[in-house]
């Protein structure tokens, strides 16, 4: 049996088409929207994702890139600093050197001065000693005079 095409499938057909307009307008125009939105929502999102990712990479790049500056910055202010602490250290010694070389040599001037000074005393304490020992043995007041370098050879100037 063929189908018999009468009012009732008209009818069908028509209430079939019209039902699919419903329904598209009332079903899937909404859940197209709302896929179309999420779609746009998932690309936003991972679009955002990748943007943060190169930002944090970057600042991260920024970051270590400061940090190695501020580490070369602190090792050549280190350096720097030693270098003049060393330098300070160096005058200061040689300064110190100076001022004890200058030290023992007025040292050395004035115990030389003073060497001189006492063997002129003793010089003249032998001459008095000697003469006051003679006077003495010899019961008589008699200036005597002893030659220098006898003196010089005993004391040994």
């Amino acid at each position: 049996m063929l189908m018999q095409i009468d009012g009732t499938f008209i009818f069908v057909v028509i209430s079939f088409l019209i039902f699919l307009f419903i329904i598209k307008a009332i079903l899937f125009n909404p859940i197209t929207k709302i896929l179309d939105e999420r779609e746009k929502f998932y690309a936003k999102n991972t679009k955002m994702e990748t943007e943060s990712k190169e930002k944090t990479t970057a600042l991260i790049e920024q970051k270590e890139n400061a940090l190695k500056e501020s580490r070369f910055e602190a090792s050549k202010i280190i350096k720097e600093t030693s270098k003049e602490a060393n330098n300070k250290n160096i005058n200061v010694i040689k300064e110190t050197k100076k001022e004890i070389q200058e030290k023992i040599e007025k040292n050395k001037k004035e115990l030389d001065l003073a060497k001189l000074n006492t063997k002129k005393e003793l010089k003249n304490e032998i001459s008095s000693f000697v003469s006051s020992i003679v006077s003495k043995i010899l019961n008589d007041n008699i200036a005597i005079q002893i030659e220098e370098e006898k003196i010089n050879e005993y004391l040994n100037i």
